[in-house]
């Protein structure tokens, strides 16, 4: 007969081979935790770094305003403005920053070119102070609405911003309002962000998607008439071939805008000087002339500034959008900060 096993010494290997396998289990999962903490501090430290790259963005921005060399006017060509060399993919620790936008040279969309720094506030029109019947136009040949409609609108949003309780033709106050399935109220009261106009009466996002790149609420109350797009002044009131008369000489002969070429104005009557005129341009420019709705510089500006981090995992990106206001002999005032 066989020697019989000793039971003692079996129990032993089995119980052996089950702490193996746990601490097997254990090592692997404890490997993967690890790991994973490790990603995720790596994903925070380049979050970290984005942020600043998008911060310091914006300073480089701030520090041009601040040595801006011509104080009475602004327009496309100064360093703030457009300057690739400090606002296109530009290399700064470690990684890259870009500030960009549209100048919007042509009608109905942005246009192709795209500017390397800031945006003038002052090229858009302020809906916090803008008067009706150019609130009207906007509504009409840039929100693509009919003319009652659009005063309708266009008195809704008097009826949303002034402080009293009467109502503006075919506006609302807040009988209107409090009337709604989910009830509120009118603000009386100023514009914060251009998204509030979703909650004026009558406003679609469709009408708001028309407009939005047109509009600015932070008190600019002037239109720069270096810097305004071809929907701006088209909103004002100018007839398209005029606002494309402007535009083009505005761009010098190589026709792009930024550029050393620019011509710039440096007052608002100067614009009776860009060539021949009909009767009826020259009165669309003298009545925004005298009614004080133009002017050549700006003191608000937006930003968007985006940090970079290009490596085997892939590009990364992180956006800061503000809104500054210049102060003479001061630090710039945020009025608007958006991270992405």
């Amino acid at each position: 007969m066989g020697k019989k096993g000793n039971p003692a010494r079996a129990s032993i290997l089995i119980i052996t081979l089950w702490v193996l396998g746990f601490l097997t289990v254990f090592v692997v999962n404890l490997g993967f935790m690890v790991r994973s903490q490790l990603q995720f501090a790596d994903h925070l430290q380049d979050r970290m770094k984005m942020y600043y790259l998008a911060r310091a963005g914006i300073e480089r921005v701030v520090a041009e305003l601040s040595n801006d060399e011509t104080e009475s006017y602004d327009s496309f060509n100064e360093p703030w403005a457009n300057n690739e060399e400090f606002f296109k993919d530009a290399v700064f620790g470690g990684g890259f920053i870009t500030l960009s936008y549209h100048p919007g040279d042509q009608e109905g969309d942005e246009g192709e070119m795209t500017l390397y720094g800031a945006m003038d506030e002052s090229s858009k029109i302020d809906i916090n102070n803008a008067p009706q019947d150019i609130l009207i136009t906007l509504l009409e040949r840039i929100g693509k609405v009919e003319a009652e409609e659009a005063i309708d609108i266009s008195g809704a949003i008097l009826d949303w911003r002034d402080k009293d309780v009467a109502v503006s033709t075919g506006g609302a106050e807040d009988g209107y309002y409090q009337g709604l399935s989910s009830p509120y109220e009118c603000k009386d009261g100023k514009f914060q962000i251009p998204e509030e106009l979703l909650l004026v009466k009558g406003m679609t996002p469709e009408i708001f998607s028309e407009i939005k790149d047109v509009i600015t609420v932070y008190d600019t109350e002037k239109v720069n008439i270096n810097t305004a797009s071809f929907d701006c002044l088209y909103a004002l009131g100018l007839n398209r071939s005029l606002c494309e008369q402007i535009i083009k000489f505005r761009q010098g002969s190589d026709g792009l805008s930024g550029t050393e070429d620019d011509f710039i104005f440096k007052t608002p009557s100067a614009l009776m000087s860009i060539g021949s005129l009909f009767t009826e341009e020259a009165t669309q420019i003298n009545t925004l002339i005298s009614r004080n709705i133009l002017t050549v510089r700006s003191d608000i500006f937006r930003i968007n500034s985006l940090g970079q981090l290009k490596n085997a995992r892939g590009t990364r990106s992180r956006e800061i959008v503000c809104v500054l206001k210049r102060q003479k002999n001061k630090g710039a005032k945020i009025l608007y900060w958006h991270e992405n």
